[in-house]
């Protein structure tokens, strides 16, 4: 029996049977999470890849949109909306008070002009937009400062306003103040 103790192959099937324990031990300690940390790695690759291919594509919208527009900031830009055509022409109405009490211009007249319309048109994609078209009529009196600047904020404010037409008269009782007659195009979403 002593002799079965000291066989050769005894030793050896110790050190093969230590040499695969040791393997396993560290490929579940050490290789496997490893291997767990390049998946994850690779995911984030991935997803940081994509991101930054939209990134390129919005610093590429931008740039377009600064060779189509000199001179403006696009960081202070804001694009006008249509609002709903159920509520276009009152929440205009609304919008021009503060101003036209700022500017001094007075409103004899508001009058609307046929029929809420629509109009298809293509934005720039290509797609066709739908809006409804209200034709307003007014009659301002302010000098001609004062009217500038009032029509300058109606034609930048949020909604989608049009100045269509101005016809300026001069009345020598009144005068530095002026009558204008003003067409103006509201636009909203049916």
């Amino acid at each position: 029996m002593i002799a079965a103790r000291h066989h050769p192959l005894i030793g050896h099937a110790a050190i093969l049977a230590a040499l695969v324990l040791s393997v396993g031990v560290t490929r579940a300690v050490y290789v496997a999470p490893r291997q767990r940390e390049v998946q994850a790695m690779k995911g984030a690759e991935l997803r940081l890849r994509a991101e930054l291919k939209d990134l390129e594509a919005g610093i590429q919208e931008m740039e377009g949109w600064s060779r189509a527009h000199p001179g403006q900031d696009l960081w202070t830009f804001h694009a006008r909306k249509a609002f709903p055509a159920r509520d276009m022409v009152a929440a205009f109405l609304r919008s021009i008070v503060p101003p036209a009490n700022r500017h001094e211009v007075g409103t004899e007249l508001i009058q609307p002009v046929g029929t809420v319309t629509d109009e298809t048109v293509a934005d720039q994609a290509g797609n066709s937009m739908t809006y409804r078209k209200a034709e307003l009529r007014f009659r301002f009196y302010a000098s001609y400062r004062n009217l500038g600047e009032f029509l300058r904020e109606i034609e930048s404010m949020d909604q989608l306003v049009v100045v269509r037409s101005i016809s300026l008269q001069y009345n020598g009782t009144t005068y530095p103040e002026l009558a204008a007659d003003v067409t103006i195009w509201l636009y909203g979403t049916p």
